[in-house]
């Protein structure tokens, strides 16, 4: 009798650690807004990340599924540790390593909560959950450039400000930190407005005509409110960057044969484009368009990029310096007027606060090294090889697929796709730009790699339930 009991104290016991286990990814989402904003004081929050896993652990439950992605992933871990070791200040470097230690957990726990098709929708309503928080506090919260597109200066003065509304909030956004933030998830809500639109008849067997509607005003209210948020930010980089997502988008959605004669049109538009800006008859144009709206003298002015090469030359050389530990995380920001002086930008402030390296690579390698660099490359290079391999396998018929089937396999298309968008457009956005690795707005992106981790492994396994 007192086996029997025992079995079922122990039985009863890992049922209540898998109830909790099961809440893993709720816990880690609900500490967002603490973990991102920590400060010294608060780093035994750090504790709560182990704490899940051991709850998993207890719950007989993999903590750490099996990836792709898991190798390039362990060196990053490795590497933020090596350069806590490198760091001037660990207060200073605080909230970027904890946003990278919290994305790598809260990206295993949505990896698990996706082995279940409902799990990737709850995991893809999470990401357009987020996306929608970051456009409404950025129209709310920007620092409006007002040195670009003069135009819009009068328009920024009716929006309400964050500091209005909450008293005690004076720190706003960066505009060209929220444009970057976007271009994630901007692709994304694009493909998932015309998906409902092009195929209703095919959608609407397994879903209300009504639920499908109210998709629909969701999707084109924060496409039109994220697109209003993008083009205020004047952030070049984020509409380059958004350029290339569509077309890659657009390359993809085309039938086989129209793809040669689409890449020709893009060559030569691009050509032509190129040749006007070189030559001067864009900015000549653009004068003429908006006369007396400085939108050619500022907003497509060439002059920021002086300025851009100097920070990229000055990364390079203290990437040469801290070429294994990196110089720890955000303090680039800080050593670079210490070691590194920067000359042509804004040469009469004698402390310049660049707060990154205008280029997401180089950011990465002096916070972490050249080997956090090459995990991250990895990553990168692994994160688009998921997401080709997953379209390419979704887009195979098959006569055995029924209809359940069939639509599930093509939201996993769509997703994808926009994924695909999404990732391409910050790409190329980190090219001249950056959000720095562990930054607030980093819940995007781990979001997003677990979706695309997600549906790559169910696609391989056959699995679609």
């Amino acid at each position: 009798m007192q086996n029997q009991a025992n079995i079922v104290t122990r039985n009863m016991i890992h049922k209540i650690f898998e109830s909790i286990d099961s809440f893993g990814w709720i816990i880690l989402l609900a500490f967002t807004p603490l973990f991102l904003t920590i400060k010294p004081e608060q780093s035994w929050l750090l504790f709560v990340l182990p704490l899940t896993w051991m709850i998993s652990f207890l719950a007989k439950k993999q903590p750490i599924p099996k990836t792709p992605i898991n190798l390039a992933l362990l060196v990053i871990a490795i590497q933020v540790l090596v350069s806590l070791y490198a760091t001037y200040d660990i207060a200073v470097s605080l909230q970027k390593v904890t946003g990278v230690i919290w994305g790598i957990s809260v990206f295993f726990a949505l990896v698990r909560l996706s082995k279940k098709r409902k799990g990737v929708i709850i995991t893809t309503l999470v990401f357009l959950a987020s996306g929608a928080g970051i456009a409404v506090l950025g129209l709310l919260g920007i620092e409006w450039p007002t040195n670009k597109i003069i135009l819009f200066n009068t328009l920024y003065e009716n929006i309400p400000t964050l500091s209005a509304l909450l008293p005690g909030l004076s720190d706003g956004f960066h505009p060209n930190e929220v444009g970057g933030a976007l271009t994630w998830i901007l692709p994304f809500w694009i493909v998932m407005l015309f998906w409902p639109i092009f195929s209703f008849k095919k959608i609407k067997r397994f879903i209300a005509p009504i639920w499908i509607i109210m998709l629909l005003i969701l999707n084109g209210l924060l496409l039109s409110l994220g697109s209003l948020v993008l083009l205020f930010s004047q952030s070049r980089s984020a509409y380059i960057g958004m350029a290339f997502g569509l077309i890659v988008m657009l390359f993809v959605v085309l039938p086989k044969k129209l793809r040669f004669v689409f890449i020709l049109l893009f060559l030569i538009g691009f050509g032509f484009l190129l040749f006007f800006i070189l030559n001067g008859q864009f900015m000549v144009f653009s004068n003429q368009l908006f006369p007396e709206s400085g939108m050619a003298s500022m907003a497509f002015s060439m002059n920021t990029m002086s300025g851009r090469i100097e920070i990229w030359s000055r990364a390079i050389y203290a990437i040469q310096d801290f070429a294994f530990t990196g110089m720890g995380m955000n303090t680039f920001r800080t050593i670079v007027n210490v070691l590194y002086p920067l000359q042509t930008i804004s040469a009469d402030v004698p402390i310049k606060d660049i707060g990154h390296a205008h280029n997401l690579f180089l950011q990465v390698a002096l916070d972490l090294g050249i080997p956090g660099l090459i995990g991250f490359i990895a990553f990168y290079l692994i994160s688009f090889w998921m997401l080709i391999s997953s379209i390419q396998r979704l887009r195979k018929p098959s006569e055995r697929d029924h209809h359940q089937k069939n639509i599930t396999k093509e939201m996993f298309t769509i997703i994808s796709i926009g994924l695909l968008g999404g990732q391409v457009a910050h790409l190329m956005y980190g090219m001249t730009d950056a959000i720095a690795f562990g930054a607030k707005p980093g819940i995007l992106f781990w979001v997003m790699q677990s979706i695309i981790c997600g549906i790559y492994l169910k696609v391989r396994d056959h699995d679609y339930r």
